[in-house]
């Protein structure tokens, strides 16, 4: 599978996934303007928890770091 076809394969995943979402949050709230709010909570959770990962392993590899040099700044 080249470059090229492996970019097409997930850009037209990406806007399939998108479109079920939209589909279903406005069948669900049975509006646009309300699917697009429940899109942008949701979106918005998941970007949460990302930085609160992301902030645990950049803490922990820090912590990491410190404890393998023990302070010893000639490594």
């Amino acid at each position: 599978m080249t470059a090229k076809s492996t970019l097409w394969a997930v850009a037209v995943f990406t806007v399939f996934a998108f479109a079920t979402l939209i589909v279903f949050f406005w069948i669900r709230d049975g509006s646009l303007q309300g699917a697009g709010v429940s899109m942008d909570n949701l979106l918005g959770r998941a970007g949460d928890s990302v930085v609160e990962t992301t902030t645990d392993i950049v803490q922990n590899t820090g912590a990491a770091i410190d404890k393998a040099t023990d302070g010893d700044n000639a490594t």
